[in-house]
């Protein structure tokens, strides 16, 4: 039984345990700003019609998957007939392209979701996991209005007069973070008990592989050797596998959340160049959007103008700003050539202020965060008392 001011009354049940069921029926409940997801929404749009390529070209050759070797998960899984499927290919290709232009966009993210997660159940051959992971992620796209701004829809309802805010309730977001967070977890912790992975054997095995053509690319024969030894590896595995279980609980914690996407950043840049996981690496960069706070334009950026050298940053900010994170205005009278006022109320001028905003701008933070966390900046209360804060 829920009381009228929403706790969860149950006799017996501790009243630790009543107040965080309370507090997690409040926070599903939320209404949240999506807007932040809509890089996500163009980069996986794109990606699914990379992802889709290698069938799409086979089709246009006249062949589908039914003309290879196919391992069907069970002879009850619906097959389409040729014809069938290829036109639903060809019609998730279109509808990629409409998701990521934001065109019709929740009816085109369901139906790619639907057909792209089809198609790879169709065979065992067709599954991997990091084909798996774009699915999910297509999933989480469907069930949030993230066509809602930044689309070809937005722009249709602005001009009929009827613009629908980027809002929705906040439980797919929790989901979707959950699910990416388990995907860094279980692969982590998989690898942990493994000893042929934690031992360095497996990488070691992938450099061997590789070894040949690296050194015909002009990598120099002694790194190579150096790199494929087994006491590298055997310290160098170690290393990614508890690199990928900080980012997958370190995403999962507020205090360690920044820390963990810097790490993820260099991490799937490597994983990008020495492994061949098809788009998975730049899916999981997208992702990383997910953490944005979902509140759109809670910050403000004033550039000051009357400084001639900060003419035309109002633009790059906008431009860059590809989570929404702020609303950007310009003060000719303004003596400073940047103030920022957070979310908070707190108040950075000058340099502590460009750094904490090029923290917050996803082409800037790799750069930034570091410095935001190492420098001691000063920062305005809103009683307009001064305190330090990292970025």
């Amino acid at each position: 039984m829920r009381h009228a001011e929403g706790a969860i009354h149950q006799p017996g049940l501790p009243a630790a345990l009543r107040a965080s069921g309370a507090r997690l029926l409040t926070a599903v409940d939320d209404v949240v700003d999506y807007r932040a997801l809509v890089p996500l929404r163009i980069a996986v749009g794109v990606l699914t019609i990379v992802q889709l390529a290698p069938f799409l070209a086979d089709a246009a050759d006249g062949r589908t998957y039914a003309d290879g070797f196919t391992v069907p998960y069970g002879a009850w899984y619906p097959e389409l007939p040729g014809t069938v499927y290829v036109a639903a290919l060809a019609l998730a290709a279109v509808a990629g392209v409409f998701m990521a232009c934001g065109l019709f966009t929740r009816v085109t993210t369901t139906y790619t979701a639907a057909f792209f997660i089809y198609n790879l159940f169709l065979s065992r051959t067709h599954y991997h996991h990091n084909r798996a992971f774009l699915g999910v992620l297509l999933v989480g796209l469907a069930l949030v209005p993230a066509g809602n701004a930044i689309s070809l829809d937005a722009l249709r309802n602005r001009r009929r007069g009827r613009p629908r805010p980027a809002e929705g309730r906040r439980w797919p977001l929790m989901l979707l973070r959950f699910q990416v967070g388990a995907v860094y977890a279980a692969s982590g912790f998989s690898k942990l008990l493994d000893p042929d992975w934690f031992g360095g054997t497996v990488l070691r095995l992938r450099v061997e592989r590789q070894a040949a053509a690296s050194v015909a690319a002009g990598v120099p024969q002694w790194l190579v050797d150096v790199i494929a030894s087994p006491q590298f590896q055997a310290v160098f595995a170690k290393v990614v596998v508890l690199t990928e279980i900080f980012i997958g609980l370190g995403l999962l914690v507020p205090r360690l959340r920044t820390a963990a996407i810097w790490v993820a950043i260099p991490f799937h840049v490597a994983i990008a160049v020495t492994a061949d996981v098809e788009v998975f690496s730049w899916a999981a960069l997208a992702a990383l959007t997910i953490w944005v706070t979902p509140r759109a334009h809670d910050r403000e950026v004033v550039i000051g103008s009357r400084i001639r050298a900060m003419r035309g940053w109002a633009t790059i900010v906008r431009l860059l700003d590809w989570t929404g994170r702020f609303r950007v205005t310009v003060d000719p009278a303004q003596d400073v050539a940047v103030v920022l006022r957070d979310r908070d109320g707190s108040v950075r001028s000058g340099q502590p202020a460009a750094v904490r905003v090029a923290t917050l701008l996803p082409a800037t933070f790799f750069i930034a965060a570091p410095l935001g966390v190492t420098g001691r900046w000063g920062v305005h209360s809103p009683q307009g008392t001064t305190s330090r804060r990292t970025g």
